[in-house]
């Protein structure tokens, strides 16, 4: 890695530890454009913004469909830290026709917690990859609401 790679690097982990808002539409633009370990650490640093990078989810989903595993558990984990911003785009994600994105996406609403996920999840509990299947039932169990542990009745 060069002097400039290094520095852009240690700026982006900068941010990200700040928490320094402002640089959400750089951030965002940095996952979209970049190579993949410039892509990971934005989304990281969009990560430790927490909910204030809110205007970087759609950006994050669209980059959750990357080949890359550990690109996709980078964005993952940012969307996660996100929070509840993120649900409504997480739950569309479980949707998609990308077995991948479909777990990510699960294991997120797991995380997250959030009882608007629970239809969508008890609709994945039907997919047709065992992954989706398993990682559904974890997000439902996770959440564990009334309604979540109705949708794991007879499963």
């Amino acid at each position: 890695m060069g002097d400039d790679e290094q520095t852009r690097a240690a700026a982006i982990v900068y941010l990200g530890e700040r928490r320094y808002a402002p640089a959400v539409p750089r951030l965002t633009e940095l996952v979209r454009q970049s190579d993949p370990g410039t892509r990971y650490l934005a989304a990281k640093a969009l990560g430790q913004i927490g909910d204030e990078a809110e205007a970087a989810v759609p950006t994050l989903l669209e980059a959750l469909r990357d080949n890359d595993m550990f690109l996709r558990a980078g964005i993952t984990g940012a969307l996660i830290k996100i929070g509840p911003p993120s649900v409504p785009g997480l739950t569309t994600a479980l949707f998609d026709s990308n077995s991948a994105v479909k777990r990510a996406a699960c294991k997120a609403l797991g995380k997250i917690g959030s009882e608007r996920a629970v239809p969508a999840l008890k609709f994945s509990l039907r997919d047709g990859n065992d992954g989706v299947r398993r990682f559904a039932r974890e997000a439902l169990e996770r959440i564990d609401s009334p309604a979540a542990r109705e949708a794991l009745k007879g499963v």
